[in-house]
């Protein structure tokens, strides 16, 4: 056999088992037990609020329940449905939950500023202020979690005047081309499209990117379905602007109580760039959950509405000073 050929042969080989694999995986993941019990992933009903910006966009916001605010910001190709699971658990646990989808996702509008996260910061001020929100805590996960360390160090007076705790989930100060930026690229490639039907491959590479060591079909699928609904442009905007994203010299500056967590099978926002984050917060709490990945709020919902009750609990907040939603619509 010349070495050509050989090498097809071994290419070949190398193929058919990444499909067997493939299809190995896919078996087990559809017989995994489904942390949501197969239920739509959908925030609850509640109080719908649009905020107009200075740049056109405008942003929708959604408010549950009643008792102690929670403000909870999505991250790239999410939208208020992403908290689905963790608000229902805080709304049974006495607490009111807003969502603010962000500028391009869900009901919001892309405007023209762009995907930053210092502008994502920006229009989170904006919509704290405009709605006249008083929180116990601002919650971020991924992209979400940025807008809110940027609207932390860039606005800390503010921050300090309207929510008692932040809490980020599944998040960096920094991003570089050797971690997310590039997961975020590799996550379109295509796997051997002849063994392995395009419907299938997407699972896969949704199941292996975004979740941890079990997910279920139920939430891949789920997580397809939300991509899906993002525009291209605002995808390709938002993931460029997020290569970009570094407060690594300037969350030691936020001085709020400080809830970090993380998966510890995240292939997107690597567990270590979490355990930094938390280090460099002054006095942040840090709880890696483990075998969980990028999508921790769905796979460990339960386990986070536990962590943020009794976090906010031990901090004391003032939570009479705080009326529990702005009146502005």
């Amino acid at each position: 056999m010349s070495k050509r050929k050989w090498i097809v042969a071994v290419i070949a080989g190398a193929v058919a088992v990444m499909a067997v694999r493939a299809r190995q995986l896919l078996a087990r993941w559809a017989s995994n037990a489904d942390p949501v019990g197969g239920q739509a992933i959908r925030f609850p009903e509640g109080r719908h609020r649009t905020v107009i910006l200075p740049d056109g966009a405008e942003i929708a916001t959604v408010t549950a329940g009643e008792g102690p605010t929670i403000v909870c910001v999505h991250g790239l190709t999410g939208s208020r449905h992403d908290w689905g699971p963790i608000a229902a658990g805080l709304l049974d646990a006495g607490f009111q939950v807003v969502a603010v989808e962000q500028r391009g996702h869900g009901d919001s509008t892309p405007g023209v500023a762009g995907y930053g996260s210092a502008q994502l910061g920006v229009d989170l001020g904006l919509v704290l202020s405009e709605l006249d929100i008083r929180a116990v805590a601002l919650m971020g996960h991924s992209m979400g979690g940025m807008a809110a360390m940027a609207y932390a160090v860039d606005q800390p007076v503010e921050l300090r005047s309207r929510c008692s705790t932040l809490i980020l989930i599944a998040t960096a100060a920094s991003l570089t081309l050797r971690g997310s930026a590039l997961a975020f690229r590799l996550s379109g490639l295509p796997l051997p499209q002849r063994l392995i039907p395009s419907d299938k491959r997407l699972r896969l590479g949704t199941g292996v990117t975004v979740f941890g060591q079990d997910p279920s079909i139920h939430l891949i699928d789920s997580a397809i379905r939300s991509a899906r609904r993002l525009p291209e442009p605002v995808r390709a905007g938002a993931t460029a602007a997020l290569s970009n994203h570094d407060l690594k010299q300037r969350v030691a500056e936020i001085d709020v109580p400080t809830l970090v967590i993380g998966g510890s099978r995240d292939r997107l926002i690597w567990p270590k760039w979490v355990q930094e984050l938390a280090s460099s917060i002054p006095n942040a709490e840090l709880h890696m959950l483990e075998g969980a990945g990028h999508m921790v709020i769905w796979e460990r919902h339960t386990v986070i509405v536990d962590l943020v009750r009794q976090f906010v609990a031990s901090q004391d907040a003032d939570v009479g000073s705080f009326p529990a939603s702005g009146t502005k619509a």
